[in-house]
């Protein structure tokens, strides 16, 4: 099982990230693995994953990545990976340790087969007919033919009673004396008595070699202890070991993307939707808005140039859009009629999970990463801000993974916006060639306000909040 370990943390765990997490976990797991400073510029995924393997052996090289990944960022995915990937290669291996337990087991011990066989041949001697006969018989001439009956006998009337005796007596066999099932009128003869004991013996002998390893189907009172309640496996255990649960569905990184006119119609929840704005200056009754939807399984980014749809995209609510175009990562709605609620009984069931990665701001350095042209929604905290002109602003934004340039365009310039607030960024562009954010004339800006920068903004299609 080495050898699947190795695959997990490979193509489950280091395959996944991009070059700048993977520097991470060469620079974090220097010492442990006796990496020196050119070892980490030169070693690839692969040799990292060949030092882990043999300075954690087995599991323990998951568990060490598993611990790695979840205190950084966006890892959440790769870390439900590598656990459920270590879950099957457990069981895996339990299995394979149990199988011979199984084929040993039942010709382990000789002398556990001959007992109980002989226990076996003991009950169904005193239980044949052959036997009852000879009982009646050995009663003296001149009485009545009175057979005191055996324990089993006198039990057949209470079912009950009878299984619950029946499986005592199979765990306490030997300790049972096996002259119980004689008649006391045979034993007080003592010329009775030898004529049975020599019957015993001649029934002994001829039946020892076609004696089965269980006792005859004749004697039904007698296999009936042969299965002790006890050692009955519980329903309820083997109902719930047998419920698997189910897979954890794999949740997308980024908004899915549709390309064309579709027809549709396409069920989705709504997450999130913008305020409508005016989008076109020289033409004021252009207005639009953007909103985040999901199904089941995918989120999206939609632009709707219907503003009077506006009370359909309201946070949960449940709606089918049809006719609308895929383009640049964003569905495109343009007709009212294309949008319309679901009746009140149809559920979704959209996991936190899906929910959270689309409502999620990206790492300044993940954008760097990007390919130009991309798109990106998310919250930011201003470090800088610097007025190029009238129609241009520079802002320089900043989280804990570094900083990059946005730049503002026309309309938006008008935002107030100042050195620590937040922006909450819609639709903004990943440029060309130095990588910074742009403004396009479908972008959407929003400010929220730091306490001590509190002032109204001095645009009405601005927005404003307050951060706390």
């Amino acid at each position: 099982m080495e050898g699947e370990y190795k695959k997990i943390i490979l193509l489950k765990g280091l395959e996944p990230i991009n070059d700048y997490q993977f520097s991470i976990v060469k620079s974090v797991l220097a010492r442990d693995l006796g990496l020196t400073a050119n070892m980490q510029k030169e070693y690839n995924k692969v040799k990292i994953a060949d030092l882990m393997e043999k300075k954690f052996p087995g599991v323990a090289c998951v568990n060490k990545l598993i611990d790695l990944f979840k205190e950084m960022q966006d890892c959440e995915d790769i870390v439900i990976n590598l656990r459920n990937g270590k879950r099957k290669v457990m069981r895996q291996s339990r299995g394979k340790e149990t199988i011979p337990m199984k084929k040993i087991k039942p010709g382990a011990s000789s002398t556990e087969e001959s007992t109980s066989t002989a226990d076996g041949a003991s009950g169904s001697v005193h239980d044949t007919p052959e036997s009852k006969k000879q009982k009646s018989k050995t009663t003296p001439k001149g009485g009545k033919k009175k057979v005191q009956p055996t324990q089993q006998q006198s039990q057949l009337p209470e079912p009950s009673a009878t299984s619950t005796q029946s499986s005592g007596s199979s765990l306490q066999g030997p300790q049972q004396p096996p002259a119980t099932p004689c008649s006391s009128g045979s034993t007080k003869n003592g010329r009775g008595a030898d004529e049975l004991k020599d019957t015993f013996k001649r029934m002994s002998i001829s039946l020892e070699p076609a004696q089965p390893p269980r006792p005859p189907r004749s004697s039904g009172l007698a296999a009936q202890p042969c299965v002790p309640s006890s050692h009955l496996p519980a329903a309820a255990p083997a109902s719930l070991a047998s419920v698997k649960k189910p897979r954890l569905k794999a949740i997308p990184r980024e908004a899915a993307r549709e390309e064309g006119v579709q027809k549709g119609p396409k069920k989705v929840m709504v997450l999130k939707a913008t305020e409508p704005f005016v989008y076109d200056t020289v033409e004021p009754g252009k207005k639009m808005f953007h909103a985040t939807v999901a199904t089941e399984s995918q989120f999206f980014q939609v632009k709707v140039f219907q503003v009077n749809l506006k009370e359909k995209f309201v946070s949960k609510n449940i709606i089918t859009i049809s006719d609308y175009v895929g383009r640049n990562g964003f569905l495109e709605v343009y007709d009212a009629s294309s949008v319309s609620e679901v009746s009140a009984d149809q559920k979704m069931e959209v996991s936190s999970g899906l929910i959270q990665k689309a409502n999620a701001t990206p790492k300044i350095r993940d954008l760097y990463l990007q390919k130009p042209g991309t798109f990106v929604n998310g919250i930011y905290e201003v470090h800088k801000k610097n007025v190029l002109n009238e129609q241009i602003i520079s802002y320089e934004i900043q989280d804990n993974t570094g900083k990059m340039e946005v730049w503002v365009y026309g309309r938006l310039t008008e935002v107030d916006c100042e050195e620590g607030d937040k922006l909450r960024l819609t639709c903004f562009e990943l440029s060309d060639n130095v990588k910074k954010l742009r403004s396009v004339i479908h972008s959407f800006m929003k400010v929220i306000k730091s306490r001590k920068n509190k002032k109204q903004p001095l645009d009405p299609d601005s927005h404003m909040e307050t951060s706390p």
